[in-house]
């Protein structure tokens, strides 16, 4: 019996020091793993934040626009409304990418998200249907049959910040209008 209490001296150790190896391994994998499902549920949460943002700011756009009685209303750059001369070739959109540019020369819209900063949008009154190319842009997708009205076009850009201020969403859509 006293060679055999010899034998097994260590072989209780190096089991237990295997399964305490293999415990501390699934726990930092647990860690790791929640970790990361944490980062991309606040990823999603921060996208889902900026997205609603930036359409509060084009809701906002275009109850600005609904709201015009007239289109000379849309020739201040520095509140962020603009006309697009008709056929100027060396017309340029506002840089939308800039950060100053959205500081600096755009409207404010305003809601109760609890964002980095409130969204902002810009609207380019594109011209009536007819007298620019560019605003022969077919609303609604009903074909090229344009009615006797004259419509006016806008484009609409709005930004929305996520919570962080790390991320930024823009979104553009186009308003036509019967011209007042």
């Amino acid at each position: 019996m006293n060679a055999n209490i010899r034998t097994q001296r260590g072989v209780a150790l190096v089991v237990s020091l295997i399964i305490l190896v293999s415990l501390t391994m699934l726990g930092l994998t647990a860690v790791q793993r929640t970790t990361t499902d944490l980062s991309m549920a606040g990823n999603q949460r921060e996208t889902g934040l900026m997205f609603q943002a930036a359409e509060v700011g084009l809701v906002t756009a275009e109850n600005f626009i609904d709201n015009s009685n007239t289109n000379a209303d849309f020739d201040d750059p520095n509140s962020g409304l603009h006309t697009v001369p008709d056929n100027d070739p060396s017309w340029f959109s506002p840089d939308y990418f800039d950060a100053t540019t959205w500081a600096n020369n755009s409207q404010l819209a305003t809601t109760s998200l609890k964002a980095f900063e409130q969204p902002r949008f810009m609207i380019e009154y594109l011209g009536d249907r007819s007298q620019n190319a560019l605003a022969s842009v077919n609303i609604g997708g009903y074909g090229t049959q344009q009615t006797g009205e004259v419509v006016s076009i806008y484009r609409s850009t709005s930004r929305g910040v996520g919570l962080t201020g790390n991320s930024v969403r823009y979104v553009q859509s186009y308003f036509g209008k019967e011209a007042p």
